[in-house]
């Protein structure tokens, strides 16, 4: 455990420890208020009893004086033996001694009544008086211990406020009427005999810049009714400096539900915070650590994954140098072959084969692009029903007629943003890995769907709406292994020679590029099923490529400037516009090109290489022309692997090499339609 960690364990048992005081305080005052008024209370039962007794006594002394006033009235009456005289005057003597016998019986009766009745009263008082001594002596008691407690409380709350730098306060809402301990005074170093206790010193107490947070916090607890306050802040204790202070409270309400009292403590937590701020530096410093750290992971994963890349070129470099040695034979030959031969249908079988290999050829480049994502996609609205209708009769001339092509499409299928002509070598790609997986025949099956996605559930964090294109087959399935690294580049399964790795990571590169992500798993039937997850189009949906109406053919020749520094691609190039009906000059350089067209007459169009020796390139050639003369149309062509992304950035038409005369004518009347558009 670090010494920040206890510390706050330290504070925090404290805190725990004052709070425990503050409720124990809180319930002695409570149980003494209580005593007190039991105390008014027996002393009034007490008073009541003293009047009881007094109103006794009283009607005693009425009696009392009553049978002393019936003697005297006895006396005149009494009978002396002498005055006893015989015969009438004996007879009236009898009847007033028999009167006054009769009147003494009755007053000694009611002396006795009396008698009774003051002892009972006696008695009653004795008793009274003895339960009233011992409810007295017990409450006293009770009271003496709540107040030893009291007492007791009270300095366990010194002592710890004092040990935990703390001090109370006693804030009466409704009176505006606050009181502090004298920890309190000497929490924020303030004179108890100078300093009134109030909401403004507390304050003005606060430095400037915690101010208006606590305040926001206290006005808050108020509003809300909350039971709890807490807050922190510093001050500027004048002896000790900077401090910070924790306040905590609890609100008392009243019957209706309305805040009436705030009691707290503040306490000192500097050292709590100062370990904090440690704490943090330390972390912020670890952090630091842990981000160089990763970041040197990151460069030594990106030099493993090259070398690892490079060693995977390393041992595909047979297979790939096989098959461009395999090509350029074909064109070498063919070449040799037209020199010795003038027989046209042999001539056109040569031209045929030599277009075919290099057609392959710039297949395998286009792969390798792909998976490096270096080449700029044409993305265009396109309706995947009707399109996956004409791929079907693409794929069945390429497969096999053993293998059964079926389609699966939604009835309100969305349009996808994608670049046809990428997609189509994607599904070539797949369909064809499909067929070595049947080697005996099979099915396959091409599914269509509309798709949801949320970033939060997605394994790939897609989110909006896409479409779902899976290309699902009949054949002999992968193992997981082999699942975890089909997208790999130059992964394959099959024997040298045969396959360069590239295909599914063609398809991988292109679905990312696009905005999408590239889904394989193993089928519930058997055999493999891979997803595309295209984005979809947001814009009206373009014409499939079928129904695309090609720009008319110019109505006259076109003076041409042409930008090449390779001699042998220039001298070619210039011979296939001089084929097309364009009139061409031919230069080596940008600075060559910019005093061409300022010497004159000008071009009607620029076609530039790209990648070029000098200060300027291609590209900075056609921004150059672009802002001296902006009608002036600019075709750009390059087979360099960074140039399509540079030129898309730039928002200018790329023609790629190798092209043939076709690409060329058609790229040409796009150039020159755009900028009449535009």
């Amino acid at each position: 455990m670090t010494d920040a960690t206890a510390m706050r364990n330290s504070v925090s048992h404290r805190e725990d420890e004052l709070e425990q005081l503050r409720v124990a305080l809180e319930d002695a005052r409570e149980e003494a208020a209580d005593l007190a008024a039991e105390r008014l209370r027996l002393q009034t039962e007490l008073a009541a009893c003293t009047d009881r007794l007094r109103e006794v006594e009283g009607q005693l002394a009425r009696r009392e004086a009553a049978a002393a006033a019936a003697q005297d009235r006895l006396r005149p009456y009494r009978l002396e033996p002498a005055t006893v005289i015989g015969g009438a005057a004996g007879s009236a003597d009898r009847a007033i001694e028999a009167a006054t016998a009769e009147n003494l019986r009755v007053a000694l009766e009611e002396l006795h009544v009396i008698a009774e009745e003051l002892e009972q009263a006696n008695a009653a008082l004795a008793d009274a008086n003895s339960q009233l001594e011992q409810r007295v002596a017990a409450r006293t008691a009770e009271l003496e211990a709540a107040n030893t407690r009291l007492r007791e409380s009270e300095e366990r709350l010194r002592l710890a406020q004092s040990y935990a730098g703390a001090g109370t306060w006693d804030w009466d809402i409704k009176n505006d009427r606050v009181e502090w301990s004298e920890e309190y005074f000497d929490l924020y170093g303030l004179d108890p005999d100078t300093t009134n206790p109030s909401y403004a010193t507390w304050a003005a107490s606060i430095l400037p810049e915690d101010r208006g947070a606590a305040e926001l916090a206290l006005s808050a607890c108020i509003k809300q009714k909350a039971t709890d306050f807490h807050t922190e802040y510093r001050i500027m204790h004048p002896r000790r400096g900077m401090r910070w202070l924790s306040g905590r409270g609890r609100m008392v309400f009243d019957e209706a539900g309305e805040p009436v009292r705030l009691i707290g403590l503040n306490m000192d937590i500097t050292d709590r915070k100062t370990a904090e701020m440690r704490l943090e530096d330390v972390n912020r410093g670890l952090r630091r650590e842990v981000e160089q750290e990763v970041r040197a992971r990151e460069a030594a994963q990106a030099r493993l994954f090259q070398t690892l890349k490079l060693e995977a070129l390393g041992q595909l470099t047979g297979g790939v140098a096989h098959d461009f040695n395999n090509l350029l034979s074909v064109i070498t030959s063919g070449v040799a072959l037209l020199r010795t031969t003038n027989d046209p249908a042999r001539r056109d079988k040569l031209v045929d084969a030599m277009g075919q290999a290099a057609k392959r050829g710039a297949e395998l480049t286009r792969r390798l692009l792909t998976f490096a994502r270096r080449q700029a996609l044409n993305a265009e609205p396109l309706d995947l029903a009707g399109w996956l209708v004409e791929m079907r009769d693409l794929l069945s001339r390429t497969l096999r007629g053993d293998i059964t092509i079926g389609i699966e499409a939604g009835q309100d299928l969305w349009p996808v943003m994608v670049d046809s002509g990428e997609l189509e070598l994607a599904l070539l790609n797949l369909a064809v890995n499909a067929r070595d997986a049947m080697p005996r025949g099979g099915t396959l099956r091409l599914s269509a769907g509309n798709a949801t996605l949320r970033r939060a559930s997605d394994p790939d964090q897609l989110d909006g709406d896409f479409l779902s294109l899976s290309v699902t087959d009949s054949g002999t399935g992968m193992t997981q292994e082999v699942l975890a690294r089909a997208f790999e580049p130059f992964f394959t399964t099959k024997e040298a020679g045969r396959g360069t790795g590239l295909g599914l990571a063609q398809v991988y590169g292109f679905v990312r590029q696009s905005g999408g992500a590239a889904r394989i798993s193993n089928a519930a039937e058997g055999g493999t099923t891979v997803t595309l997850l295209l984005p979809r189009a947001k814009q009206a949906m373009a014409g499939r490529p079928a129904d695309r109406v090609e720009p008319q053919a110019m109505a006259a020749p076109l003076r041409v400037l042409l930008v090449e520094d390779d001699e042998d691609v220039a001298a070619l190039t210039e011979e296939m516009l001089r084929h097309l009906g364009h009139q061409v000059v031919r230069v080596a350089s940008a600075a060559l090109a910019i005093a061409a067209v300022n010497r004159g007459p000008a071009p009607d169009l620029v076609l530039t290489d790209v990648v070029m020796p000098g200060e300027q390139d291609g590209l900075d050639l056609a921004r150059s022309l672009g802002a001296e003369r902006p009608d002036l149309p600019i075709l750009l062509c390059s087979g360099f692997s960074g140039a399509p992304l540079r030129v898309a950035a730039a928002g200018l038409p790329l023609l790629r090499k190798p092209f043939g005369l076709e690409e060329l004518r058609r790229a040409l009347l796009r150039a020159a339609e755009a900028k009449r558009a535009a």
